[in-house]
């Protein structure tokens, strides 16, 4: 394990709350299961944004989205910003992706050497949010209660064809590495990411997957509307507005069907996991591979009224994090600090043995010293237990920035009053301390904490120019003879799933069971 394979699988809109291994009991995920019983359970792991692109880019760049101007899901990742791939390619990896990463701009690759797959969804800059417009101007992109109340089975979908897509080709990368190692081709360690959709919207699963719930009582959101007086947060609010969630609230029949069907796609996922798990078995690397399984960001699934990603909240900002590493890492183990998705470039770049001393630093911490000695004394006693989030997309009109501390989070966003929860003893975020006398020396810590070296007037300027900028630029790439971004494989699979108009592109892809 001194330069150890490492595989990353990545979900798409899981929530931590959605596992077994985080205190669920409904789900039906006997693979992931197994992956935490084997491996260390991160209790507290947090995206840097609860938004796709940003979410990804920042894992990737070990940078918040804000350092990168990774903003929204129509942001262009730079090709000059360091990645993990970048890091481990230049310390002697083989660098393969597999899946899904929501890369806008021309570079879709980002120091991935080989990339067999097309993208999920297109690479241009369509969905750039507009701070201008009022809570309920809406653009057409925009989520809205069509995933909710049209929850069902479906014998295929885009996302699906996908994602069967995703679970071929990472098998097979995983074999042509086997296999080129064996006949001394390339004996490079690997980094594979293999990044899935799934359980992301439309909550639509195979028969199979939805049948497993047959019998099975779904568990209803906790606090099912929103919540009563102060409890109620303006970013909500604006939220519940955007997606229409407060002009056609979904029944309580429809809440249900759509937690049926997100957990069967859950289940649907959870087999993927296990098959691309199994072929790293079958070819003897289990011993010589760190696997690490997470996901860009939650989902609310009704809890406070909201369904989706976008809110500072638990259900949309923790993610699970586990880490399987047999020849490494004792498992068997949860760790209780507080970590983020930033911390998996220095975490990589540690177990690669690349760490350069003229790398440039990053917003991350290497999780290493949490895996070897995750107690009170030795290395781990000095990890930092924080998480900062940003959030600068559709839905706010402002800078919005979360600080997890410990046991506490901090949410501020100039216009809407700041929140301050408890997490221990308030794990649903019902009651905002902030403007509890008993709690003004915290409020007042954290928040110079999660303001230092911040310019949110700045950053509300960059933001602003940005989507200016891009609205131009997009009008100006739509008109005439147009060149796509979108990642093109030898396959011809470049213009087969999200192009163009989202929701078009998924009805064009759905198949209702046959009856």
């Amino acid at each position: 394990m001194d330069r150890p394979n490492i595989l990353l699988i990545q979900a798409d809109q899981l929530s931590a709350a959605a596992l077994s291994a985080y205190g669920n009991t409904t789900v039906v995920a006997p693979q992931l299961d197994a992956l935490a019983r084997d491996g260390v359970v991160f209790d507290r792991a947090y995206c840097n944004s609860p938004l796709c692109g940003p979410s990804r880019a920042s894992m990737l760049a070990g940078e918040l989205p804000s350092t990168i101007g990774a903003y929204d899901n129509a942001a262009e990742f730079p090709a000059s910003v360091p990645t993990f791939a970048h890091r481990l390619r230049a310390a002697g990896y083989r660098t393969s992706l597999v899946g899904k990463m929501h890369f806008i701009g021309p570079d879709q690759l980002h120091g991935f050497e080989e990339r067999p797959t097309t993208d999920v969804y297109p690479a241009d800059l369509e969905m750039v949010p507009d701070w201008r417009l009022a809570d309920d101007e809406r653009l057409p992109w925009y989520h809205d209660t069509r995933s909710i109340g049209g929850a069902a089975v479906s014998a295929a979908t885009l996302q699906r064809d996908y994602d069967d897509a995703v679970t071929f080709h990472a098998r097979r990368t995983l074999t042509d590495f086997a296999r080129d190692r064996a006949g001394g081709h390339d004996e490079r360690p690997f980094l594979l990411v293999a990044s899935f959709i799934a359980p992301h919207d439309p909550y639509e699963p195979p028969q199979p997957h939805w049948d497993r719930y047959d019998g099975v009582e779904i568990d209803a959101p906790a606090v099912p509307a929103a919540p009563a007086g102060a409890a109620d947060d303006a970013h909500s609010r604006r939220l519940r507005a955007m997606c229409q969630l407060d002009v056609a609230p979904p029944c309580a029949r429809e809440v249900e069907r759509a937690r049926r069907g997100y957990y069967a796609c859950v289940s649907y996922l959870d087999d993927q996991v296990g098959a691309v798990l199994a072929r790293l078995d079958e070819l003897g690397l289990r011993d010589s591979t760190v696997v690490v399984f997470t996901s860009d960001h939650g989902d609310m699934l009704g809890e406070r009224g909201l369904w989706y990603k976008m809110a500072p909240f638990e259900d949309s900002a923790r993610v699970p994090l586990i880490v399987r590493a047999p020849g490494r890492f004792a498992g068997g183990r949860r760790i209780g600090r507080t970590v983020s998705l930033v911390d998996l470039l220095p975490t990589f770049s540690e177990l690669a043995g690349a760490l350069a001393h003229d790398a440039p630093p990053t917003a991350g911490t290497s999780l290493v010293s949490l895996l070897d000695a995750p107690g009170d004394d030795g290395p781990a006693a000095a990890w930092p237990d924080r998480a900062v989030i940003e959030y600068l997309a559709e839905g706010v009109r402002a800078p919005q920035l979360t600080l997890v501390s410990g046991h506490h989070k901090l949410v501020v966003c100039p216009g809407d009053p700041d929140l301050l929860y408890d997490l221990d003893a308030d794990p649903r975020e019902l009651r905002n301390l902030a403007d509890d006398p008993a709690h003004t020396a915290l409020l007042s810590r954290l928040r110079e904490q999660l303001l230092a070296g911040r310019d949110l007037d700045a950053l509300d300027a960059r933001v602003r120019r940005s989507q200016e900028q891009r609205r131009l630029v997009h009008a100006a790439l739509t008109s005439g003879r147009r060149t796509a971004w979108d990642h093109a494989p030898a396959d011809g699979s470049a213009d087969t799933y999200v192009r163009g108009d989202f929701w078009t592109a998924i009805e064009r892809g759905r198949l209702a069971p046959h009856r």
